[in-house]
């Protein structure tokens, strides 16, 4: 799948020069490594991402593997293996995870950052091949709103961070 010109030992090495497709649209990996790599420079502790939800082997829950930060689902048959009691609970938070990037709405994109505690989103090829134009627009007015502030960019990749002040508690009530 990806360019095995260079043999390395370096297994982040493909990031360079892989071009990755997604439900037949092709896009490069690079922008996500240099996201990646800031936030391995620059987060702190264990603050959850809210990324793109797919398929197991394909391009998902890439910043939580790669940093090892908490997503609010991985691969889904991992999930539901490694926690077989709670199939329902997987199938939700993949279900949580569709509506918070394809909802228009604001507020209830904040009520679900707010259920996962949620510290950063991140908005990159692979969350606007999955989610619609619409959806991901809402990210502008929630920054406008100051419920989320840009991180990081790179022009591909956005990084927000979630801005919890007390009138964005109070935009998006009672935390769960």
């Amino acid at each position: 799948r990806f360019d095995t010109q260079e043999v390395t030992l370096n297994g982040e090495s493909f990031f360079a020069r892989a071009i990755y497709w997604e439900q037949d649209t092709p896009f490069t990996l690079s922008p996500d490594f240099l996201a990646i790599q800031w936030m391995r420079q620059n987060v702190e502790g264990s603050p959850v991402v809210m990324e793109a939800h797919t398929e197991q082997y394909h391009w998902g829950a890439r910043f939580s593997i790669y940093t090892g930060l908490p997503t609010i689902i991985g691969w889904p048959n991992h999930q539901k293996q490694q926690r077989g009691g709670f199939p329902l609970v997987v199938s939700q938070r993949a279900r949580d995870v569709t509506e918070f990037y394809s909802t228009i709405s604001s507020d209830q994109a904040m009520e679900l950052l707010q259920k996962y505690d949620v510290s950063y989103v991140v908005v990159g090829d692979l969350e606007r091949i999955y989610y619609h134009t619409a959806g991901l627009d809402k990210f502008q007015d929630m920054v406008a709103r100051d419920s989320l502030a840009v991180a990081y960019d790179n022009g591909s990749t956005t990084v927000y961070k979630v801005e919890y002040t007390e009138i964005s508690r109070a935009w998006a009530g009672p935390q769960r």
